[in-house]
């Protein structure tokens, strides 16, 4: 249903959605996400992520940063993220067509 993280001031779940055209918008997914039967959920670039706003300090490669989950039945579970930040040129930091989402300086997903 949603997340948080003292690793940032903002933490949202975010989804990519077509926009038509083959250009995908991010969105913040405000009723959190619907877990699949076999409740197997995975997060990653350019789909169904974490978005960080307004970190703490910045991820460093090989660290981890707690992030509770907020589920409708079982309540907060606290995990610990390993911070990935290999990107290929392909995946790209670029943010240009994600609506209602500018301003995202200081920010970053985790999968």
């Amino acid at each position: 249903m949603s997340v948080a993280s003292p690793a940032a001031k903002l933490v949202q779940l975010h989804d990519h959605v077509d926009a038509g055209d083959g250009v995908l918008q991010m969105r913040h997914s405000e009723d959190g996400f619907e877990l699949p039967e076999d409740g197997v959920l995975t997060l990653e670039r350019g789909g169904k992520h974490v978005m960080f706003m307004g970190l703490t300090q910045p991820f460093r490669a090989g660290e981890t940063v707690p992030l509770t989950l907020t589920f409708e039945e079982a309540g907060e579970i606290t995990v610990e993220v390993p911070v990935d930040l290999e990107r290929t040129e392909a995946e790209g930091h670029d943010h240009g067509g994600h609506s209602g989402h500018s301003g995202h300086s200081g920010h970053s997903t985790s999968d």
